[in-house]
């Protein structure tokens, strides 16, 4: 589901754009992130685990795409406050990329939580730029994501204009991870 993710933001994303990835875990997205809004972008990514960090900043370091990047020790819920302390303001933001469940190859007990997620997802509406991207990777297989998936899913089914969510899943597989995405219109 994220090369999925990819294809919608790539045509979206511009040298100097902000971004975020609200999930940094292994750190691709990010990396994809900064691929795509160059030098003069801004990138920020979020993560509770320390581990998930430092992971997402070795690939980025050798990678060479290191620089114009901020990484955050916080949960997704924060990403308000921590991008306003950045002077980044509302309607801002081009692309917010949301990874949910666990850390790969981390403890797998430590996930994404349905009242942290709700918190993040509502702010990030806020700070979305007209014309921006929201992608949502939902992995309703482990234990807490198959409500978090029906949450999210219900909750985009209420956006009002300038939003509109689109769901995507695969029909033929028991538990299969699904993908939303929001667009800002205006």
């Amino acid at each position: 589901m994220i090369d999925l993710a990819w294809e919608f933001l790539r045509p979206v994303l511009n040298p100097g754009d902000i971004v975020v990835d609200a999930t940094a875990g292994t750190g691709q997205d990010t990396l994809f992130l900064r691929q795509c809004v160059g030098e003069t972008g801004r990138v920020f990514a979020f993560d509770i685990q320390a581990t998930a960090l430092q992971q997402t900043k070795d690939n980025l370091e050798k990678s060479g795409y290191a620089d114009q990047v901020t990484l955050i020790h916080q949960s997704h819920d924060f990403m308000v406050p921590a991008l306003k302390a950045a002077a980044v303001g509302e309607r801002a933001v081009k692309a917010i990329m949301f990874n949910l469940g666990y850390f790969p190859g981390g403890d797998q007990t430590i996930t994404t939580e349905v009242e942290t997620t709700m918190v993040a997802l509502e702010g990030a509406l806020s700070l979305l730029a007209p014309g921006g991207l929201i992608t949502i990777c939902l992995y309703p297989g482990h234990p807490g994501g198959f409500e978090e998936a029906q949450t999210v899913i219900t909750w985009c089914e209420t956006l009002e204009a300038p939003f509109v969510a689109h769901h995507f899943r695969t029909l033929n597989r028991k538990s299969p991870p699904t993908f939303v995405m929001i667009q800002r219109t205006r």
